[in-house]
C-alpha cells in the first residue's frame, strides 16, 4: 500500500523509443524509478486520442461509458454533427466518476494539474492548478508566446521589420546606426496587450537591444545581448475571457547578426498573475509570491516544431523553468490541503512527435537517412526534458510511501498513407458538397464521421435528421460494404481492418449510446482526412501523406522505432521491481488499468465506472506467479463412433457438438 500517489501523464510517451533511450543511458531519473518498479506498455481504447484516453485513465472507463469519445462528445438527439470539440475535457460531458472524485468521496484531498475534467466538481476536496485547453495551450493564457524575427528562411505569425531608429529620447549610446521595431503582444482571444519598441545597438557592431514600452531609453524593460533573458516584465492586459488582468512575460535575445540585418527576439506566454490558475485563487497567489509567474512550455514547443523557434536551447530553458515550477507548485498545494493524490498532464512528447517521427521512423513517408541522426539529437532533447520533469518530482516526493505512476495516453507512428472517406462517400451520392464545391454541407447529407465512427442523418433521432428510419439498416450495410471494400491499390492492404455497426463494436471495446451508428479503425500507418481534400484537390481515396499521428489506427501498431501504444513505468510504494514481462504479454495491459491499480494502492475503492482491473502482477505482497502443472495425465477417450439410420453427407467443420 501507499500514503501518496502521484499520476504523472506524459503524453505521448513511446514505450519504444523510451525503451532506445534508456538502453542508451540517457534517462537517470526513469531508470531510477525503474529499479524500484516495472515498465510496460498500455493499449489504449479506441480512438488512441489525448481527450479519450486521458478520461480514461483518470476514470478507469471506456469511451462509450464515460462519452469523449473522440476530440468531444455526442450528445444523443443533438444533430448528428455535435461533436464538441473544443470541450473535450469538459467534465460536464464526461459520463463518468474521476478518481479524484472516488477519494473525495473517501475523505481524501487531490491536487489536479493541467488535466481533463475541469471545470471543477469537488472543489471543496480537490484543488485543481491550470486547466488543460487545446493539447498544448492554456485556458488562462492571455498571449501566446512569440518570436519576433526578420529571418525569410523561419515561419512566424509575428513578422517585424528593422527599419532606422526615429524620435527616440534618452537612446544609450551607439557606434552603429541604431536600428528599431515594434514589438506587439497579441491576446490569444479577442483583446488588448501592450506594445513594446526594441531598439539595437553598439559599440562597433550591433550586440544589444534595449526593449521599452514607448521611444524612451530612460525606461527599459530590458536591456538584452545575444542569450540573455529578461527580468519579469508587468503588464495589463484586456481580454475578451479574462477581461482586465495583469499579465507577466520575459524576453530572450536569441539572435542578432553584427551588422544588424537579423534578429530574433523570443518573449513568453503572458499568464495572470491574480492566482486565477488555481481553483483556490489565494493559494494561486502564494504559488506566484513563492515561485514567480507560472511557465508553461507547451506553446513554446509548438514554436520549435513548427520552425518558428528553431533555437531549442531556449525551448530546453522554458522547459526546465517549468520542471522547476510545476513539482514545486504540487508540493505545495499538496502539503497545504494534506492531498494524497496528484494527476498531472504534460504534452510535450507529443506535440514534438507529430513534427519529428516521421524523420526518424523509417516506415514514414518523410523518413530521409541523411538527417535522421539530426533529428534523433532533437528527440533525445525533448525527452531528457521529461527525465528531468519527472527527476524533479522524484527529489521532492520519494520518501518510501509514495508510488509513481508515468503513463502515456498513447503513443507516436509516422503516417504512410491517408484515406479519404470524403472521396469514398462522394462517390455513393452520400454527402452533399458546399455551393463552392470545397467543403461538405454536412447537414444536407446522409452520413457524418469523425475519428473511429459515423452516424447516419436519422430522422426522428438527430436534429434535423434527413434519412427516414426505414432506410436506416440498408443504407448502413451500403456505408459498411463500402468502408470493408476500401484498398490501398499500391499494396492490396485493407486500409480500414475493421469496420463494424454498433450492436458489434463490443468486441473492440465500443459500446453505449454515444458511440457511432458504425465504428471502425484505420490500418497500421494509416490515418483520416476529412473536406481538407477537396481544397487541395485530392480526387484518391487511399493517397500518401506525411507527419506523425496516432488515434483512429489500431491501437497496437507499432514498428521498429514508432508505436500507437502507450507506455507505463510504475514503481514506488507497494510495487514489486521487476522485468518487464515480454513485448506481446505488455498488450494485455490497457489504461483502463491505471485508475483502478492506483485507487487499490491508496486503499480507495475504485472510480464508480471504471471497466479496468487492478493490475496485481506488479503489487508486493500479491500472488501473480502461473500455477506449476506436472505433466498432462492424458484424459481423451476413444469413443466409438456408431452410425445413425440416416447418415448425412460430408460436412464442413463444426463445433465439437457438431462433429460425428
Amino acid at each position: 500500500m501507499a500514503d501518496r500517489a502521484l499520476f504523472l501523464g506524459f503524453d505521448a510517451l513511446v514505450p519504444n523509443t523510451l525503451e532506445k533511450f534508456l538502453a542508451e543511458g540517457i534517462l537517470p531519473n526513469f531508470e531510477r524509478l525503474l529499479t524500484r518498479g516495472v515498465f510496460s506498455r498500455l493499449r489504449p481504447v479506441i480512438p488512441a486520442q489525448t481527450p479519450t484516453n486521458w478520461t480514461t485513465l483518470a476514470t478507469g472507463a471506456t469511451p462509450g461509458t464515460h462519452a469523449i469519445i473522440q476530440w468531444g462528445s455526442r450528445v444523443p438527439g443533438e444533430a448528428h454533427t455535435a461533436s464538441h470539440r473544443e470541450e473535450a475535457f469538459n467534465a460536464g460531458h464526461c459520463r463518468a466518476e474521476y478518481l479524484w472524485e472516488t477519494a473525495a468521496r473517501d475523505g481524501v484531498r487531490s491536487v489536479v494539474f493541467n488535466y481533463a475534467g475541469y471545470p471543477p466538481t469537488r472543489p471543496d476536496m480537490v484543488t485543481h492548478i491550470e486547466w488543460l485547453f487545446k493539447p498544448a495551450q492554456s485556458w488562462f493564457d492571455l498571449a501566446m508566446p512569440a518570436n519576433y524575427h526578420n529571418c525569410p528562411e523561419l515561419d512566424t505569425r509575428d513578422p517585424i521589420e528593422l527599419v532606422p531608429a526615429q524620435g527616440w529620447q534618452n537612446a544609450p549610446e551607439s557606434g552603429v546606426p541604431p536600428l528599431e521595431a515594434t514589438l506587439e503582444v497579441r491576446t490569444t482571444t479577442e483583446g488588448v496587450g501592450p506594445t513594446y519598441q526594441a531598439l539595437l545597438f553598439g559599440a562597433e557592431a550591433y550586440d544589444r537591444v534595449l526593449i521599452a514600452p514607448d521611444r524612451d531609453g530612460s525606461c527599459p524593460v530590458a536591456e538584452l545581448r545575444v542569450g540573455e533573458w529578461s527580468e519579469w516584465v508587468y503588464a495589463v492586459f484586456s481580454t475578451e475571457d479574462h477581461g482586465e488582468a495583469e499579465g507577466a512575460f520575459r524576453f530572450k535575445l536569441v539572435e542578432l547578426a553584427p551588422d544588424g540585418s537579423r534578429v530574433q527576439i523570443y518573449r513568453s506566454d503572458a499568464f495572470p498573475t491574480d492566482g486565477r490558475i488555481c481553483s483556490d485563487p489565494e493559494l494561486g497567489r502564494r504559488l506566484i509570491d513563492e515561485l514567480g509567474p507560472y511557465v508553461h512550455a507547451g506553446q513554446t514547443c509548438d514554436l520549435h516544431r513548427t520552425n518558428m523557434l528553431p533555437d531549442f536551447a531556449t525551448v530546453d530553458e522554458v522547459m526546465a523553468a517549468e520542471a522547476r515550477w510545476w513539482p514545486r507548485a504540487v508540493q505545495i498545494a499538496m502539503g497545504d490541503g494534506d492531498a494524497k493524490l496528484l494527476y498531472l498532464h504534460w504534452h510535450i512528447l507529443d506535440a514534438m512527435g507529430h513534427s519529428f517521427v516521421e524523420r526518424i521512423d523509417r516506415t514514414g513517408t518523410g523518413y530521409d537517412p541523411e538527417t535522421a541522426d539530426e533529428i534523433w539529437t532533437i528527440v533525445r532533447g525533448y525527452y531528457r526534458a521529461a527525465d528531468r520533469l519527472l527527476g524533479a518530482f522524484l527529489d521532492l516526493f520519494d520518501d518510501g510511501d509514495t508510488v509513481f505512476c508515468v503513463a502515456s495516453d498513447h503513443g507516436m507512428p509516422a503516417n504512410i498513407k491517408a484515406v479519404s472517406l470524403v472521396n469514398a462517400f462522394l462517390e455513393e451520392g452520400w454527402l452533399t458538397k458546399t455551393a463552392d464545391g470545397l467543403g461538405i454541407d454536412w447537414d444536407a447529407s446522409k452520413l457524418y464521421f469523425a475519428q473511429n465512427h459515423l452516424w447516419v442523418n436519422l430522422q426522428g433521432r438527430d436534429e434535423g435528421g434527413l434519412v427516414p428510419p426505414e432506410e436506416f439498416d440498408a443504407l448502413r450495410r451500403a456505408v459498411v460494404a463500402k468502408m470493408r471494400s476500401i484498398t490501398d491499390p499500391e499494396t492490396g492492404e485493407h486500409a480500414l481492418p475493421i469496420v463494424l455497426p454498433r450492436e458489434d463494436a463490443s468486441m473492440i471495446g465500443l459500446w453505449g449510446e454515444y458511440i457511432g451508428d458504425v465504428c471502425f479503425v484505420y490500418g497500421g500507418g494509416y490515418r483520416w482526412s476529412g473536406p481538407e481534400v477537396l481544397r487541395i484537390g485530392e480526387e484518391r481515396v487511399v493517397f500518401p501523406c506525411g507527419g506523425g499521428n496516432h488515434g483512429p489506427m489500431i491501437p497496437t501498431y507499432e514498428t521498429q522505432t514508432a508505436s500507437v501504444m502507450a507506455a507505463m513505468v510504475l514503481g514506488g510504494a507497494g510495487i514489486r521491481p521487476q522485468e518487464a514481462a515480454p513485448r506481446l504479454e505488455q498488450f494485455r495491459l490497457s489504461t483502463t488499468d491505471v485508475a483502478p491499480t492506483i485507487a487499490h494502492l491508496l486503499g480507495l475503492d475504485v472510480p464508480a465506472q471504471s471497466e479496468g482491473r487492478v493490475l496485481h502482477e506488479f503489487l508486493a505482497g500479491a500472488h501473480s506467479e502461473r500455477p506449476e502443472r506436472g505433466e498432462v495425465t492424458p484424459t481423451a477417450r476413444n469413443v466409438v463412433r456408431r452410425k445413425s439410420v440416416k447418415p448425412k453427407g460430408v460436412q464442413l467443420q463444426g463445433d465439437v457438438t457438431d462433429e460425428s
